[in-house]
């Protein structure tokens, strides 16, 4: 057993592998328990006007990935990176997760004031934010800004890990959309901790992807199927937030290296579908005199399953745009970073818009 142990701590590729393995069996284990519990407890979404689903459906999900996630992650740090199990960076996110999740469990349970999670929210963003540093610093030339004042990139960095946790929660109408989203964007960023060498974020990457993998075979394939519900998608938002300004807040070093200084471009490209639709729906309510927070069928994937798409279909479509819109992000490397901005701005609201134009069209001609 020592030797073996011995062998992983010297071969950092197997600890990544043996990382993902075990937040996959993790998994396979805890979401059909979890969905097997939130069933005899009937903790389930029921179907509306609003919603997708025609039955009860468990909506414990998230309780499955975050268990899936932080097991293998506190295992291999006390055997192999007991200097990060104490660092401030696990204390912080563990409490910071932990906390989203009861309190997305208390709001798919009971309801909760959507100013009550937002004071939540800002004040564990705040706690992340002031004691681990990783605050946007530097907009690396976008509008010809660079360097901040502390204050304002204080209060920046604030809304945007305020819009991480609920930019999921906000587009999560269909089968595997935000857990298929979370899942793309945790293989972005385990592809770029993985070439500069960040251990403990490789290995939240690949947890997270571990135990992602089954949850999406349940919510999108099974009979048995299960939601992430609020307590998933504000912790998965959680994480993503933090490993996205962390990586913002790393300088130019990494930036310069993998993405030619256009880090924030590509990292919004790789959001694009999440943020241009909610901007998109918030910005129509508000024309319409309506609170930008109030539930309507106006989301992209809505407009999918309107022209005649599934569910896996739409899912599909979005997820392989995000795949497009994030690689054309890196062939514009070369070019001025307002201009990359411009154009995928442009390539991605015209994408995300299209839907909505056919709906509007075949409704016309009908």
């Amino acid at each position: 057993m020592l030797d073996l142990l011995d062998y992983i701590h010297r071969n950092t590729l197997v600890l990544y592998i043996c990382t993902l393995i075990l937040a996959s069996s993790l998994s396979m284990y805890f979401v059909p328990a979890l969905r097997k519990l939130a069933t005899a407890k009937n903790f389930t979404d029921s179907p509306s006007a609003r919603k997708s689903h025609s039955s009860q459906v468990p909506f414990l999900g998230g309780v499955a990935i975050y268990l899936s996630t932080s097991l293998p992650l506190a295992f291999f740090s006390i055997f192999f990176f007991k200097d990060i199990m104490v660092s401030d960076t696990a204390l912080i996110l563990g409490f910071g997760s932990l906390t989203l999740l009861v309190l997305g469990v208390i709001d798919d349970i009971n309801g909760l004031k959507p100013i009550t999670k937002l004071i939540f929210q800002v004040a564990i963003s705040f706690i992340v934010l002031y004691t681990l540093q990783v605050n946007i610093c530097n907009m690396y030339g976008i509008f010809e800004i660079f360097a901040l004042p502390t204050s304002i990139s204080l209060t920046l960095s604030l809304f945007v890990y305020v819009i991480f946790m609920n930019m999921l929660n906000l587009i999560d109408g269909i089968d595997g959309l935000a857990s298929g989203l979370s899942l793309t964007a945790f293989s972005f960023f385990a592809y770029v901790y993985y070439t500069t060498g960040n251990s403990f974020n490789m290995l939240i990457c690949l947890a997270s992807i571990g135990s992602l993998i089954p949850f999406i075979y349940y919510n999108m394939f099974s009979d048995k199927k299960i939601f992430l519900g609020d307590n998933g998608s504000l912790i998965l938002g959680f994480i993503l937030g933090f490993l996205a300004l962390d990586l913002l807040s790393s300088g130019y070093n990494i930036g310069n290296s993998l993405f030619s200084g256009h880090t924030p471009v590509v990292l919004m490209s790789l959001f694009s579908f999440p943020l241009v639709d909610t901007l998109r729906v918030f910005t129509i309510r508000t024309l319409r005199k309506r609170s930008p927070f109030s539930p309507d069928k106006n989301h992209v994937h809505h407009h999918l399953i309107r022209l005649g798409l599934s569910h896996r279909q739409a899912t599909l479509i979005i997820l392989v745009y995000t795949v497009f819109i994030t690689s054309l992000s890196f062939f514009l490397l070369e070019v001025n970073i307002n201009i990359a901005f411009v154009v995928l701005l442009t390539v991605a609201s015209l994408c995300i818009c299209l839907p909505a134009f056919l709906v509007k069209k075949i409704k016309s001609s009908n």
